[in-house]
């Protein structure tokens, strides 16, 4: 599959927004990439396409009932560092983290590892496994916004 995107300069943060692209990526495996630089009158522009294959293809309303746009993106990306995470070790996914918790780490957003452990299945041992990632990714997210 081909997309091509068009992110224009914002002078207010003067810096091009990665957010379009960030969020087009989200589930998706890049295969290839050409950028390029442009400008239209005054105006500057990156154009970049993208060859890319779906990796994640969105949950079902079942698993997003009752999450704002900003939490379901989170669920989201939760879920794919779980489903690498779990292949990386050779363990199922709810070994990691059962979609009853990745939930509760997205409604609650814990930023800390202390935070962590007030989640129900997130006991000593998978705070110190995964702790880290899961409150790194947090914070980074909600930086994001």
């Amino acid at each position: 599959m081909f997309k091509i995107l068009t992110i224009p300069f914002d002078p207010a943060k003067e810096s091009f927004s990665e957010d379009l692209l960030n969020e087009f990526c989200i589930n998706k495996l890049v295969k290839d990439r050409r950028i390029e630089f442009f400008r239209s009158g005054e105006k500057a522009y990156w154009s970049v396409f993208l060859e890319y294959d779906v990796v994640l293809e969105p949950t079902g309303e079942k698993e997003h009932q009752g999450l704002n746009d900003a939490e379901r993106m989170l669920f989201d990306r939760l879920r794919q560092w779980r489903k690498e995470r779990a292949e990386k070790e050779g363990v199922p996914v709810y070994i990691v983290a059962t979609n009853s918790e990745v939930r509760q780490i997205v409604k609650s957003a814990p930023k800390t590892l202390e935070a962590l452990k007030l989640i129900k299945g997130f006991g000593r041992k998978k705070v110190e496994k995964y702790g880290e990632d899961l409150t790194a990714m947090i914070r980074a997210f909600f930086a994001e916004k």
